[in-house]
């Protein structure tokens, strides 16, 4: 997690400023332990590493100093999960039966630490023809709630495809925004078309 701010605008050139955060009411404050720093060398932001996010509101401080005024404080409450940005789902796998002609699309959930249950989530899906040149249309893209699996029948068997998906939280304390787009999967199988038979005279 990334937090930044801006130095004020009439901020003293020796301004210096410090983040101080906690998880929830019940926790001690805590400094920043890996500042962002601008050209000048003043903190800017603060990178976290293995936050646990809560449900309660976190609360957040930066604090400045310099020898030549008082600097004005920030603080505010946030709930993290509502600017969580969700990972794509992961694990994407295509089995496609070729005589009934549909596919089973499986993955797993976005991997969040205060979430578990599957149904948490719900996913936008993006089905297209691949194609060399020009940009195919979409074929299909449905909005599913709900577990780990999508059925795709297939309109064309001698076509391939390109499949991707994000994902948006559903319930449960999950970030309302939609998530990063999955890397494209291909699937199918990209067959000619069969010749008429040639005869001559």
């Amino acid at each position: 997690m990334n937090c930044t701010w801006r130095a004020g605008q009439d901020a003293p050139e020796d301004t210096q400023y410090f983040l101080y955060w906690k998880n929830s009411i019940y926790d001690n404050a805590m400094e920043c332990e890996l500042y962002i720093k601008d050209e000048h060398g003043r903190n800017t932001g603060c990178r976290f590493q293995n936050v646990t996010i809560t449900p309660e509101k976190s609360y957040f401080l930066v604090n400045g100093s310099s020898k030549d005024s008082l600097i004005q404080f920030y603080d505010e409450y946030i709930q993290l999960y509502k600017i969580e940005k969700l990972m794509p789902p992961s694990n994407i796998t295509v089995s496609c039966d070729e005589i009934k002609n549909y596919c089973i699309i499986q993955w797993q959930r976005p991997q969040i630490s205060h979430s578990k249950p599957d149904n948490c989530f719900k996913y936008e899906i993006n089905i297209q023809y691949k194609v060399r040149v020009i940009s195919s249309p979409t074929l299909n893209i449905n909005t599913y709630e709900g577990w780990n699996s999508f059925t795709f029948q297939r309109p064309n068997m001698r076509k391939k495809y390109l499949f991707k998906m994000r994902a948006t939280g559903r319930a449960c304390l999950v970030s309302p925004a939609w998530g990063e787009w999955s890397a494209p999967v291909e699937f199918g199988k990209s067959k000619p078309m069969p010749r008429a038979p040639f005869a001559s005279s």
